[in-house]
């Protein structure tokens, strides 16, 4: 117990018990010329080389989504991009379009006049699924339907590789899992396509194919 009151004491109090060995002031031009003599035995031109190829890696392999697998079963459901506006728009007149709360579906003003194709190219399967896909012609369009492949895992400059050279500027790559967390999907290869004032996602289960 007075080992205790001891101990708090001193916390309390902040007792001096002197300094512990040497102690030795660091001024900033010592500082700086510790700085400079690391700079010195670093090669800059190789640690240049270094970020270029992470660079490099990163835009030609870019983090899977890992939210979306393979399909396991063929499944359709829709989208409805409908939201509540949370401010008034105002025409530049000064004119109100839509006041704050209403709600606004962007298909009741424009066409989706596009498809997109959401793939896993680490998957052979899908691949051959995707070029088979972006070849069949679209029946009941009365207007060309531009495609948009979005992959979901693998490497854009690959597929581009693998592609007709009409198709190569078609790719891109979900980010983050933006667009498949937005639309609610989980399985790939999946199609989206507008379908009045929804838009209509189809995910497809392919047969696996053994490397």
């Amino acid at each position: 117990m007075l080992g205790m009151v001891a101990l708090t004491t001193s916390i309390t109090f902040g007792k001096d018990f002197g300094t512990q060995g040497h102690s030795y002031q660091i001024t900033e031009q010592e500082f700086l010329q510790m700085i400079a003599e690391r700079l010195k035995k670093i090669d800059m031109k190789k640690e240049q080389k270094k970020m270029q190829s992470l660079v490099r890696d990163r835009v030609e392999n870019p983090r899977a989504v890992e939210a979306v697998k393979p399909a396991t079963a063929t499944r359709s459901f829709y989208f409805d991009p409908t939201y509540t506006l949370d401010q008034d728009v105002v025409l530049p007149c000064g004119k109100i379009l839509h006041k704050a709360g209403t709600k606004v579906n962007p298909l009741e003003h424009m066409d989706l006049n596009r498809r997109l194709l959401f793939i896993d190219t680490r998957r052979i399967e899908q691949v051959k699924w995707l070029m088979e896909e972006l070849d069949k012609p679209l029946l009941g369009r009365k207007e060309p339907v531009e495609d948009r492949v979005i992959l979901v895992g693998g490497s854009p400059s690959t597929l581009k590789e693998l592609l007709k050279d009409e198709h190569k500027n078609k790719v891109y790559f979900d980010q983050g899992g933006e667009l498949t967390k937005r639309f609610g999907i989980t399985g790939s290869p999946a199609v989206l396509v507008q379908e009045g004032l929804r838009l209509k996602i189809d995910e497809i289960k392919l047969t696996e194919v053994k490397r």
